[in-house]
């Protein structure tokens, strides 16, 4: 039976040894992690990003899946029969590009939507295709984010998020251990510049083939900021409901979106947000083939297409600007005096 419009639940978050071209223990481990989440009554659970391959860059074609596919079949088998949503990272091939892709899966078994990673580092881009656009998903959980891994990084990339009303931001995630520190700073910062739950799925273990170790530290976030309970004064909660650090573990913590609902009414950052420039020009930046939210859609001109750059090249030549009426002639100025010889003082320092 498909989930009811819910205020108040229990979310998982499963940090998760992902070794390379071990898929079958990887999803073993999986599995097992999200049935005990399942026993735990969440209702959504979150998996790592690449959590059924990792990330072995050379294979990363031929690892990949389409979207719908083996994997994400195989995802839905396991929500249908837990009746729980499951959001998670996956390696997905479409044509010649792969992408980092994150999925949303409900408690029936649909696939609600896809959010391809936006960011990729240089030594990843020979491999991995980024793609610009914020998804955010009405579901009866909330509204729905996604900033997969090195996404987290980059305020820009999440501000589209906000722009659209995200109360919950899935962080699927395999980022390197020396990283772990300025990452925990960073994803703090991006639960309380977006009043949002952050829920941090990060991958552990290591990746022998290229001797690298994934950091682990999952975390379930929200803001800092809160509003009191028959008023609307603001007061300051504790942003991290539950951490891990570098082993196999499930994370859980209840969600209160009737709070945060109450804590952003009263807060002036959306509609402060939406009134600036910058924070209209980031929504349409953030969503290039649509659809804009409403309020976005509404204060831009009505010939803005937002999948159109504004300065994009065209195959067709420039058609001729047509010329302006003729002005009367201006009086003829006075000539300048003859300043050619003269020497160039204007970068001489004092002591010149």
């Amino acid at each position: 039976m498909p989930t009811a419009d819910l205020r108040r639940y229990r979310v998982g978050v499963v940090q998760l040894s992902v070794a390379t071209n071990r898929r079958a223990e990887n999803l073993a481990r999986a599995e097992k992690l999200v049935r005990a989440a399942a026993d735990d009554d969440c209702r959504l659970v979150v998996l790592p990003e690449v959590f059924a391959t990792a990330l072995n860059l050379p294979k990363s074609h031929e690892i990949a899946e389409p979207v719908p596919g083996p994997l994400t079949e195989w995802l839905a088998g396991l929500a249908r029969e837990l009746g729980v949503w499951i959001a998670a990272g996956v390696l997905e091939r479409a044509g010649d590009d792969v992408h980092s892709t994150a999925v949303l899966l409900d408690d029936t078994g649909e696939l609600v939507g896809t959010a391809r990673r936006t960011m990729v580092y240089d030594l990843e881009a020979h491999f991995i295709t980024g793609r610009t656009g914020a998804r955010v998903f009405p579901t009866p959980l909330g509204r729905i984010g996604f900033a997969l891994g090195y996404d987290v990084q980059f305020p820009e990339v999440l501000r589209g998020l906000f722009a659209d009303s995200a109360e919950i931001i899935v962080a699927p995630s395999v980022l390197l251990r020396p990283f772990a520190e300025p990452v925990r700073q960073m994803l703090l910062a991006r639960a309380a510049e977006n009043c949002a739950y952050v829920l941090f799925a990060s991958a552990t273990g290591e990746n022998t083939l290229a001797g690298l170790t994934y950091m682990g530290r999952s975390a379930i976030l929200r803001s800092p900021l809160a509003i009191g309970a028959y008023s609307r004064d603001f007061r300051k909660q504790q942003p991290v409901l539950a951490e891990a650090d570098r082993e196999e573990v499930l994370l859980t913590a209840d969600l209160d979106l009737h709070e945060l609902r109450r804590m952003r009414e009263a807060a002036p950052f959306a509609a402060d947000f939406r009134r600036s420039p910058l924070g209209l020009a980031l929504t349409a930046a953030t969503h290039p083939d649509g659809p804009l939210p409403d309020w976005a859609a509404a204060a831009l001109p009505p010939h803005t297409a937002p999948h159109t750059a504004p300065h994009a090249a065209s195959d067709t030549p420039d058609a001729p600007t047509p010329a302006a009426p003729d002005a009367p002639a201006a009086p003829d100025a006075p000539a300048a005096p003859d300043t050619s010889a003269a020497p160039d003082t204007s970068f001489a320092s004092d002591g010149a």
